[in-house]
């Protein structure tokens, strides 16, 4: 299934997933993270700084912050994991022939996807039980978000790397049919 991005990445469809993509962090997000810095956005927090913003959050946000981490947190990474793969995708099939193993590249976003989904467990868990505290807990989650942000880095390199790739290609080398868009 993943590996059909490339029947997908046309420029109409990247400009649908543009869209959507912008609806999450634009519309979506900031109505159920908690007022103040979630930890989803943190690089890297010790348990003590994520219990002490937990605490912060207060009873009303903690109820919202999980509410909407099971629920629009958990579709995002499948969001931006499929949009940044689509956009890789339409770099990659027009650099490398059909069947070439780094065609699997494209893929890698979906690394983030699974990060991101184990923070957010660990994330409503730790809301969850809390006041207790689980400092394993937290450094997991800690652990996750600092993997999710060292994934999303590489892609964002990936981003540059390929359509510089792709330009130059059109000067040597392979570049199969344009496919249809």
């Amino acid at each position: 299934m993943f590996l059909r991005l490339q029947q997908w990445a046309t420029k109409k469809v990247l400009a649908v997933f543009v869209l959507v993509y912008f609806i999450f962090p634009l519309y979506l997000l900031p109505k159920i993270l908690p007022e103040g810095r979630p930890l989803d956005l943190h690089l890297y927090y010790s348990p003590a700084d994520a219990y002490a913003l937990i605490e912060s959050y207060g009873e009303l946000n903690r109820a919202a912050y999980i509410a909407g981490s099971a629920t629009i947190d958990m579709l995002y990474p499948l969001v931006y994991a499929t949009f940044l793969g689509l956009v890789l995708s339409f770099f990659i099939v027009r650099i490398y022939p059909q069947g070439d193993k780094r065609q699997f590249i494209r893929l890698f976003p979906y690394s983030i996807l699974i990060a991101d989904v184990l923070e957010n467990i660990a994330i409503m868990s730790m809301l969850s039980i809390f006041p207790e505290r689980n400092d394993h807990l937290a450094l997991l989650a800690s652990t996750m978000t600092s993997i999710k942000w060292l994934l999303f880095f590489i892609v964002m390199m990936m981003l540059v790397y390929y359509p510089v790739k792709y330009y130059n290609k059109g000067k040597t080398g392979f570049r199969p049919k344009k496919s249809p868009e």
